[in-house]
């Protein structure tokens, strides 16, 4: 059955109507200019444009099985203002059209470099004008959009950069930062110093109605035009309040934007209430020619484990993308949805039509590669990365798997030189450096290949399994590369596997004797394979753990000979063989025992040793002891084993006293920065100072820091501190507070961890202040 034509013609026009254009901030190394200049842009284009204060946070993120994901981070060189930065908004939020771009000085001249997507239609185009008239270069950007749009352009006064125009960009840029009540305070001090704008005074208004809730008369604000009910859902959504972002989002679908939706089922679906979220992705899947609704809901519903109505959604979609229908927004959003169950085929379907509605995106090619070598498709990986590391030559990924590619395809010669031009990229790639190893070694270069895994193995903890398949290949690939066992039988030597490094080496030595005599190989070389083959194949030397078994808090903490309840102790030894190298991996065990022989704390962990090392230091991290444990004397058992052999050491010690804050923030190394200094307010030397005068430091950080609170925080609406500013809450806060907090803090698992003071304390506060 076919929807009657006109039925169909009034849907989208309908639709269209909704959002004309939106306008994203331009990128410019003075953000007040780019700022500025977009934002003029926005104004001269009529009432049916969202411009750059709320633009931005206006491309939403998908729902995805362990949080979100923002589909502007797959964008590549340039991000949200290069190529593919248009496409994207326009397709996210639903609109008509979008522009994005840069501004940039050149000697007396301003450059403004647009990027327009026009109903999926790319353009293009640089405009010139005088720096001394940035009003006039925004005024041209507008009338050219206005004719590719047919929109009406509104006449402004000239730019002036040094006054109250300057603060109204400034206002934009910090509702864009997350900092409304910083941008309303912008626009009240430009305010008094002279006119504002109308459409500064219009910001200027939504935002005090947002912040305060009613009109200067009492009434209760509400959104008059688009762009203010944008802005109020951007800075309701920055607030955090889900009750007020959610009526702030139902706002702005009132006035047809389709991302509201997909904002909507995004935030009900974070708070925990999963109707209210199924009903906006239907909501957002049922607008016409807006394919990224469905598409979001796709993700949504793998997301919650409804795959039948995913894969339902995904069919339609993969429809659309085989007829050519489907937009880049939707066919990256569908990608990335296909991809959360393994998606192959399907998602191969979503990249194809990615790449040809994007030509310019890189990550449309780098999924291809991966599809085709999941595939074992080495040609279309390498048709794939061909195109990739011509969009992004700086990415050593790219280069390194293009490398890869070849070398599958036999093409060796530049299967070398992509892997070299990875490694010139990032020294570090230590992927690419196996890749040009596996190169040389095949084309009779052992000398070269074993220097270059050795540089690989500098920047690998281990030894990747996939070295050694790969080079098990290259054996039966390449019969007469004699050299291939050696390397092999280096790398599983360096991966411990003694046995089967002995056989490579021994194969080497009967290749090499099958040789013609004119052909023959380095004779050193096969005397060393003989002599390392004999030595895997015999046994093996003890091992011993020699020296003192030692304590100290944490990694960096102080050595410790009498611990606390509650210490997490770093246990440090050394193990050392009188054979010709340790294991190349140790199992290692700690138990602290009690007097009855009991555990009561315990730890193991693997340890990579370095090939050929005879001694080697052990740090094992953390062995916490219980916070309860009785004062008293136990053992600390620690053991160490590999390739057949085992060491043990045993430590008495004793435990006196109670669990203490200070100990415990050190021991887990975890570090509270100060705001002003970003320098520790605690180090090891405070082990022994008393938990009180930490917990008197910290409450002394808040009071010093309590007048900007007072500006940024919101009130919490429950928990000790709720109704507080955050000026109150940090000028009243105890020091039992603050030892609620750490205790919290370490309840939650935090190690390893360095962060602001006041800002851990105030996520904490804002979040109710639960109890550990």
């Amino acid at each position: 059955m076919r929807t009657p034509l006109l039925t169909i013609l009034a849907a989208l026009l309908t639709f269209a109507a909704a959002v004309e254009l939106v306008v994203y901030p331009f990128e410019s190394q003075d953000p007040i200019v780019g700022i500025a200049i977009a934002d003029r842009v926005a104004g001269a284009l009529g009432l049916d444009v969202i411009g750059p204060a709320a633009a931005p946070a206006l491309v939403v993120p998908l729902v995805a099985p362990s949080g979100f994901v923002n589909p502007a981070v797959f964008l590549g060189n340039g991000g949200p203002f290069g190529r593919n930065g248009a496409w994207l908004v326009r397709g996210v939020v639903g609109s008509r059209a979008a522009v994005t771009g840069s501004v940039r000085a050149e000697d007396e001249a301003l450059v403004v470099e647009l990027v327009v997507d026009v109903e999926g239609v790319d353009r293009r185009v640089v405009l010139r004008g005088p720096r001394a008239d940035p009003g006039a270069l925004a005024h041209r950007a507008a009338v050219v959009l206005a004719r590719w749009l047919d929109l009406e352009v509104t006449s402004a006064p000239p730019l002036d950069l040094r006054g109250v125009d300057a603060a109204h960009a400034r206002a934009v840029g910090l509702i864009g930062s997350g900092l409304p009540v910083e941008a309303l305070a912008a626009l009240d001090d430009a305010a008094e110093a002279a006119d504002l704008s109308a459409r500064a005074a219009a910001l200027r208004a939504t935002l005090r109605g947002v912040l305060e809730g009613n009109r200067s008369d009492g009434s209760p604000w509400r959104a008059a035009t688009l762009e203010s009910a944008a802005v109020a859902a951007v800075v309701a959504l920055n607030a955090g309040a889900p009750e007020a972002t959610l009526a702030a989002f139902e706002e702005l679908a009132s006035f047809k934007v389709p991302v509201a939706d997909p904002w909507l089922g995004a935030i009900a679906h974070n708070i925990g209430d999963d109707a209210l979220a199924a009903a906006a992705f239907d909501r957002a899947a049922a607008l016409p020619a807006y394919d990224f609704g469905l598409a979001s809901r796709a993700s949504y519903r793998f997301s919650v484990g409804d795959a039948d109505g995913g894969d339902a959604d995904l069919e339609v979609l993969a429809g659309a993308a085989e007829r050519g229908e489907l937009d880049a927004a939707a066919s990256l959003a569908a990608s990335l949805a296909a991809n959360l169950v393994e998606g192959g085929e399907r998602e191969a379907i979503f990249v194809d039509a990615l790449g040809r509605a994007a030509p310019y995106l890189a990550y449309a090619f780098e999924r291809r590669s991966f599809i085709a070598f999941d595939a074992e498709d080495a040609l279309g990986a390498a048709r794939a990365l061909a195109v990739a590391v011509e969009l992004e030559p700086e990415s050593d990924l790219y280069w390194t798997n293009f490398g890869w590619a070849l070398y599958l395809l036999g093409f060796l010669e530049r299967s070398e030189e992509a892997s070299r031009q990875a490694v010139d990229l990032d020294p570090a790639q230590y992927i690419a450096r196996y890749n040009l190893a596996l190169v040389e070694v095949v084309t009779d270069r052992l000398d070269d290949s074993l220097a270059t895994y050795r540089e690989a193995r500098r920047f690998d903890d281990g030894v990747d399994p996939e070295v050694i398949a790969d080079l098990v290949v290259a054996e039966e690939r390449y019969p007469d590369a004699v050299g291939v066992p050696f390397a092999l039988g280096t790398m599983l030597e360096a991966a411990g596997d003694r046995d089967a490094a002995a056989d490579a080496f021994e194969r080497y030595d009967r290749a090499v004797a099958a040789l013609p005599e004119a052909a023959a190989a380095d004779p050193a070389r096969a005397r060393e394979a003989r002599d390392r083959a004999t030595a895997l194949r015999a046994p093996l030397p003890p091992i011993a753990i020699e020296g003192d078994v030692a304590f100290r808090l944490g990694r960096r903490g102080p050595a410790v000979d009498v611990p606390r309840p509650g210490d997490p102790l770093v246990v440090s030894f050394e193990v050392v063989t009188a054979g010709e190298s340790l294991p190349r991996t140790l199992a290692v065990e700690i138990t602290v025992e009690d007097g009855d022989g009991e555990a009561v704390a315990s730890a193991s962990q693997e340890v990579d040793v370095p090939m050929g090392a005879i001694g080697f230091v052990v740090d094992v991290a953390r062995v916490a002891l219980p916070i309860d444990l009785e004062p008293g004397r136990y053992a600390l058992r620690a053991s160490a084993s590999g390739a057949g052999l085992d060491a043990e050491a045993l430590r008495s010690f004793e435990v006196r006293g109670e669990r203490d804050l200070v100990r415990l923030l050190i021991g887990r190394d975890v570090a509270m920065l100060a705001l002003e200094t970003n320098q520790p307010l605690y180090g090891a030397r405070d082990v022994e100072r008393s938990e009180s005068a930490l917990l008197e430091t910290l409450v002394r950080e808040l009071r010093a820091t309590a007048d900007a609170a007072a500006d940024v925080l919101p009130v919490p609406e429950e928990g000790r501190f709720a109704g507080r500013s955050g000026g109150e809450i940090f000028r009243e806060s105890t020091p039992s507070d603050v030892a609620d907090f750490i205790a919290y803090l370490l309840e939650e698992g935090a190690q390893d961890t360095s962060f602001t003071f006041v800002d851990g304390y105030a996520d904490w506060a804002v979040a109710g202040a639960p109890a550990p």
